[in-house]
């Protein structure tokens, strides 16, 4: 292996780590939803069952089978209706690695075209000279592609990983709209004592990490706890809980989905078109006013036109 390829292999280790992103033609997105129509069929067989059971079966043994039997079409239709979501998912995971892998793929090109320019010199202690801070730079902005879709893949994971941890219940338990049912979820203490729940643990930590911040000074621009502007604030939380979020207020909901202000959860960001805000539970906001602090659930903020409430992805 030559210098020049030394220089750069750094990156090649990054790019290789990563992978392509891009799934086989018999991946499981494709399998598991092919398998959605049977998994359907295995609730209804198991309803089916349940009453024929409590037809022909009466005392304690066969209210076990019939409570069994329920308990298999609730499981199956819970892993049925989640198929799509899985499935988004993955394939937005995928997504994710295939763009990172392109972005490593450009900065070795990159390299590969100041080595050749150089042509024979690049071989000599003049073009070494050139190349090595080249390829420095190459390797650290590489590391930050990495990092970013680190963070990314994060909250995918977070969401993936609530989905696939369902308990079939016993009966039917109603849940509220605006997120877990009270003890459930992830609970977060605020700062009037209340608690709130939020749906998963990425969500729970930004929260605290906002709420841990108040008291700091607003600075324009500002994205350290030295001083926050509002999206600053927003950003830096998410980032504690792995997740990066992009830098300006109007542009941090193009990394959630929009959700109704009744369903509002933990860690969702109410968006306008210069200010953002994040949901922190039990009808109340932190944002990096001045100070940083906490206030009342709101979709007014001197006369900005309001975006939206949304869910961070």
């Amino acid at each position: 292996m030559s210098a020049v390829d030394l220089l750069i292999a750094p990156l090649r280790i990054l790019l290789t780590a990563l992978g392509t992103g891009r799934l086989p033609g018999d991946d499981p997105v494709t399998a598991l939803a092919a398998l959605a129509p049977d998994l359907a069929g295995v609730a209804d067989d198991a309803l089916a069952a349940s009453a024929t059971v409590a037809r022909g079966w009466s005392g304690d043994g066969g209210g076990a089978a019939v409570d069994a039997a329920r308990r298999t079409a609730a499981l199956t239709t819970t892993i049925t209706d989640d198929d799509p979501q899985i499935v988004a998912l993955t394939e937005t995971a995928a997504g994710r690695i295939r763009v990172a892998a392109d972005r490593l793929d450009a900065l070795v090109d990159e390299f590969a075209r100041v080595a050749d320019a150089l042509g024979p010199d690049a071989f000599g202690p003049a073009g070494l000279a050139t190349l090595v801070p080249v390829a420095v730079g190459l390797i650290g902005r590489g590391v930050e592609v990495v990092d970013r879709t680190r963070g990314e893949l994060s909250g995918d994971i977070a969401d993936l990983m609530a989905l696939t941890h369902h308990e079939a219940p016993a009966a039917a338990v109603p849940v509220s709209a605006a997120g877990p049912a009270r003890g459930e979820g992830v609970a977060i203490t605020l700062p009037d004592g209340s608690v709130a729940y939020a749906p998963n643990e990425r969500a729970a930590t930004a929260v605290r990490a906002a709420l841990s911040q108040q008291g700091v000074p607003y600075a324009w621009g500002g994205t350290t706890p030295a001083g926050f502007d509002c999206s600053g604030l927003t950003q830096w939380a998410y980032r504690q809980a792995g997740m990066e979020l992009p830098r300006l207020a109007q542009d941090q909901d193009t990394a959630g989905i929009p959700v109704a202000q009744g369903d509002l959860m933990p860690g969702d960001l109410a968006v306008w078109d210069g200010h953002v805000a994040m949901y922190i539970g039990n009808q109340q906001l932190v944002e990096a006013g001045d100070p940083v602090q906490v206030s009342a659930l709101r979709t007014t903020n001197a006369g900005q036109g309001f975006q939206g409430f949304f869910r961070p992805r």
